[in-house]
């Protein structure tokens, strides 16, 4: 502890900041407000699923405002679900999160984030700080558990077995008018007094100390130009059991108790990024060694080396949307592999919207890797430099094509009908020596189709929908899946009751042979009671067919939310003496805000709160509209109707205000309902992950090379590729879910996804639009969040598999040999 106290001394010395606190909005503001809500969900399941039949979620959050100065938020969430072992996480939890002005505290069972490197997003069971006044220095610093405490229990093999583990943190950085410079330190070690069981060797589990330490700068070039560099050592000691000293000392030995098993790795990150027009060039560049992790983050990818670049622009008034990337990836720095690894993958997308009726969007991306691999026998017999030059080269090229159209087909006030269409084609390419192998090809088509109908006077809206789906692997096996969905919505009682019906049927097809079929239908509705209450109750059912077997299930679910606030304790100060009337004076109230005065100081007014921040979220093209709604305010002359114009003005701007609101409590509960179904699913993916290996490994082909099979042999070699083909999907689903799990781990309340950042913010950026159409349409909050849900799971899906390595993970269920 001694040794990290010089570290924070030395990071903190050259700091000096000094902030007056400002009470000018005491006796401005109300003394007391407060809002927040409650909910409780609970569903009952009845089916073939490995799951409880009853579960319920309770979650709160509960905000106190004093006198427009301190904000004190608490948020809780709690399940009765179980996990069928013991584990070291902690999934009921409870947090506290006081902020005064650029204070903000983090109490309970909180995340957060310094960097990639060192924390990023583990929860921990503490104390967190986060000091972010208006001048140049900023800090941040935590205090935790990371991991509790979880005995070996030798009737529970797939169990977690880990050690208590306590950590701490500090981030420190300093703004200069050229240049950023900031400093992080993390430490987390395990207590080896904090298990009393036994535990056999081949678990795997050792108690571990971790020291990691960060530089991190951002610069400005040319005025314009922004590079930001990160450089991030990590100091791991194994076994801090181990009595056997290291032969050397190193970098952090004064901050590390240093044994035989103490390993240092270094992560480097750079990016400049450069706007041009109305967009952005871009290149990037990170390297992490080989074994490099960090005990703050659950799930990190190390041997890369990555080179970007990247390009976006704007164009013809925002009607088209062009943006293009590119990137070289490549493993096996410290070259002890028998093989090494090297991706490229380019990507295009281009966004039109022709008209307010038309809209397309169409992208391509190209993946290839390459794998380079020597035969140790042809290595360790090598007589000369120039023997056994050529080795086998290995490629695999993956093209990605969609294009969707979007047309509304009529557009009233009475009648609302749109169309579209997406069509989606994948194929894969794996190459020996240049050549195509055999059964190495594999193509898939999909295209769907959907028109909706919406009668508004009648709150009525029908959408019928067809989905085709097309594939064949190795040029053998040809498989369909093909089925239509219809769905009925209506609401009823002045939009307070909505509900929506819907029916699917899809069947699958192998060689034109019938496989099996799945229909469902499903019912929701939800109910508004007094604008504060909202329940909602859905039902599922699903029946599946196929040769070998059916099934049945059932789903019930229930829930009840109610949302509370604009409770004020009044204690008024001084009024103000009414300004006299003059010719052209107007005053008007809007959202408890007095605008008064003559027409051009209201003028002013108006323009300062269009111009504040708390609308600067607002789409460009959106924000011209609502300029030259302005404009025609400015130009009324008459009180009468200037009054009339500006509250129109004001409505609208604030409907933007009021759906961010809305957007990020949907966002935010969509991140609930995924956290909840978090580990289940964690759980459900690496067991098929698990499966679809143990099958490949199993198979009489697998280690073999296909050169050389026997007649036999190449009749087993179809199915072979085929289950090589489902383990890397099942790969692939697994590690992009967990690098989801991460990035969405420290939004734990609804104000962390205000402030939201990364790729949860271009997310956001990227669907805004289209889910305050999505809202407007269906009129229903859940529908909304059940929206965000599933587009914000394809979106990171699909960002995965441009960032992260489906060989880098950890098995953290399934006990190992």
């Amino acid at each position: 502890m001694s040794k990290t106290l010089v570290l924070i001394f030395m990071m903190c010395s050259s700091f000096v900041f000094a902030q007056s606190i400002n009470f000018d909005q005491l006796g401005k503001e109300k003394w007391l407000r407060y809002n927040g809500g409650i909910s409780a969900n609970g569903i009952y399941y009845d089916g073939t699923a490995n799951r409880q039949p009853f579960t319920y979620y309770l979650n709160g959050n509960l905000n106190f405002n004093v006198a427009g100065v301190y904000n004190i938020p608490l948020s809780f969430s709690y399940s009765n679900q179980e996990f069928d072992f013991p584990n070291p996480f902690k999934f009921n939890r409870f947090s506290f999160h006081p902020s005064y002005k650029w204070i903000t505290g983090h109490f309970g069972d909180v995340a957060m984030t310094f960097s990639p490197y060192t924390l990023a997003g583990h929860q921990f069971t503490g104390a967190g700080l986060e000091l972010n006044p208006e001048g140049k220095f900023k800090i941040s610093a935590m205090y935790g558990r990371l991991l509790r405490p979880t005995e070996y229990n030798p009737e529970e093999p797939q169990a977690q077995t880990a050690y208590q583990r306590m950590g701490y943190g500090l981030k420190t950085s300093y703004e200069f008018e050229f240049a950023q410079f900031g400093a992080i330190i993390f430490r987390a070690k395990d207590d080896i007094n904090s298990l009393t069981n036994p535990i056999p060797i081949e678990t795997g589990v050792q108690p571990k100390e971790n020291t990691v330490v960060s530089l991190e700068s951002d610069f400005k070039l040319f005025d314009k130009a922004r590079l930001h560099l990160e450089y991030a050592i990590s100091g791991i000691t194994e076994d801090t059991r181990q009595a056997t000293t290291r032969p050397t000392a190193g970098m952090l030995s004064f901050l590390l108790d240093e044994n035989i098993t103490t390993n240092y790795y270094n992560a480097i990150n750079a990016n400049l990024t450069y706007p041009a027009g109305n967009g952005t060039l871009g290149v990037g560049y990170e390297r992490i060694d080989p074994e490099y992790k960090t005990l703050g983050a659950y799930f990190f990818n190390n041997d890369l080396e990555n080179i970007t670049v990247n390009a976006s622009q704007t164009l013809f008034n925002g009607k088209l949307n062009v943006a293009a990337n590119a990137g070289l990836q490549q493993d096996n720095l410290d070259k002890s592999k028998n093989t090494q690894l090297q991706r490229i993958v380019s990507a295009f997308n281009v966004g039109l919207n022709a008209s307010e009726k038309v809209s397309m969007n169409a992208s391509y991306s190209n993946f290839q890797s390459y794998t380079n691999i020597r035969d140790q026998f042809d290595y360790i017999n090598q007589v000369g430099q120039l023997d056994n030059v050529d080795t086998l080269n290995y490629r695999q090229i993956s093209q990605n094509a969609n294009f969707g159209l979007n047309v509304a087909t009529k557009k009233t006030e009475a009648k609302q009908h749109n169309a579209s269409i997406n069509l989606v084609y994948q194929t894969s390419d794996n190459q020996q020596e240049g050549e195509t192998i055999d059964g190495g090809k594999s193509s898939f088509y999909n295209a769907a189709i959907a028109h909706t109908w919406g009668f508004m006077p009648h709150q009525l809206k029908i959408a019928l929908a067809g989905n085709v789906s097309y594939n064949t692997t190795g040029g053998i096996d040809d498989n369909m899946i093909l089925g239509p969905t219809l769905s009925v919505g209506k609401q009823f009682f002045d939009k307070r009751l909505r509900t929506n019906l819907s029916s699917s049927y899809n069947t699958s097809f192998t060689n034109g042979n019938q496989d099996n079929s799945v229909f469902n239908i499903r019912f929701n509705s939800g109910y508004t009671w007094f604008k504060k209450h909202n329940f909602n109750f859905s039902a599922l059912y699903l029946t599946r067919n196929s040769s070998t077997s059916t099934g049945n299930d059932v789903t019930l679910s229930l829930g009840y939310t109610y949302t509370f606030d604009n409770f004020r304790l009044d204690l008024k100060w001084n009024k103000s003496e009414r300004i006299k009337k003059e010719r052209n004076y107007v005053s008007f109230r809007y959202r408890n805000v007095t605008y008064s005065g003559s027409i051009a100081e209201v003028n002013t007014q108006l323009s300062d709160v269009f111009n504040s921040e708390q609308f600067r979220f607002i789409p460009e093209k959106e924000k011209e509209a609502l300029i030259l709604d302005l404009t025609i305010v400015k130009k009324e002359t008459k009180s009468g109707k200037y009054k009339e114009k500006a509250l129109d003005f004001l409505s609208k701007l604030y409907d933007f205000k009021d759906f961010e609101e809305l957007f990020n409590r949907s966002l935010f509960n969509a991140i609930r309902k995924t956290k909840a179904e978090f580990n289940q699913r964690d759980l459900n993916l690496e067991e098929d992950m698990v499966l679809a290996k143990s099958d490949l490994i199993s198979h009489p082909l697998h280690g073999k090379d296909s050169i050389g099979l026997q007649i036999e042999e190449l009749k087993l070699l179809p199915a072979y590729r085929k289950l090589k083909l489902h383990h890397k999907d099942r790969l692939e689903k697994l590690v992009g879910y967990r690098w989801m799990q991460q990035d969405l781990e420290k939004y734990t309340n609804v104000y962390a996804v205000k402030g939201m950042d990364g790729h949860l913010k271009r997310f956001k950026d990227k669907f805004f639009i289209k889910a305050k159409e999505t809202l407007e349409q269906s009129g229903d909050e859940s529908i909304l969040t059940a929206w965000l849900e599933r587009e914000m799971n394809i979106y990171y899906y699909k960002k995965s598999l441009q960032l992260v390595d489906p060989e880098a993970f950890i098995l953290k269920y399934t006990y190992k040999n």
